[in-house]
């Protein structure tokens, strides 16, 4: 079962919550972020996997199911934007809600996030209860990542050049 099955594989439920564990994966290339995110998304009754970089989450997504991305952006062999970048180019027409983590919030890299789809970007320090906010909301709304209509925009502007 691979990231992108159409029966979407989930975890079984959490005994005591009303809905499926979603499970989350993680890419931070520091370990002690990550384990602390994961300890409380967990405790919130999150399902989650991790990866150190861009390049292992990419290797992860090949053999796992997931609901929602959590990346770093500022990693060794693979940042967060370039992941992003190379999942859009990888799996075109499957669309996953992205959140980016970054300590480094400039314009161009918010730009550069929102243009590759990521459908929120938090700065450090996270604000943890700001994304769970925002998990629970594209989760109970199954909402699609803003690539979806913004891919669609740049096709028609091009067409409209012609």
């Amino acid at each position: 079962m691979g990231f992108f099955n159409p029966e979407h594989e989930k975890t079984p439920s959490v005994p005591g919550t009303a809905f499926s564990q979603e499970r989350i994966l993680l890419i931070d290339d520091d370990k002690l972020h990550r384990t602390c995110l994961k300890e409380l998304l967990e405790y919130q009754g999150y399902a989650c996997l991790e990866a150190i970089n861009g390049a292992k989450g990419l290797e992860t997504l090949r053999n796992k199911s997931v609901s929602v991305i959590i990346t770093d952006n500022n990693m060794p062999e693979m940042d967060g934007l370039t992941f992003i970048e190379q999942l859009n180019q990888t799996y075109p027409h499957k669309l996953i809600p992205i959140f980016l983590i970054t300590a480094e919030l400039s314009d161009s890299v918010r730009f550069r996030a929102f243009k590759h789809g990521v459908n929120r970007v938090f700065e450090k320090p996270l604000d943890f209860r700001e994304l769970c906010q925002a998990l629970d909301w594209v989760i109970k709304f199954d909402l699609p990542p803003l690539r979806s209509e913004r891919g669609m925009r740049e096709k028609r502007v091009v067409k409209s050049k012609e």
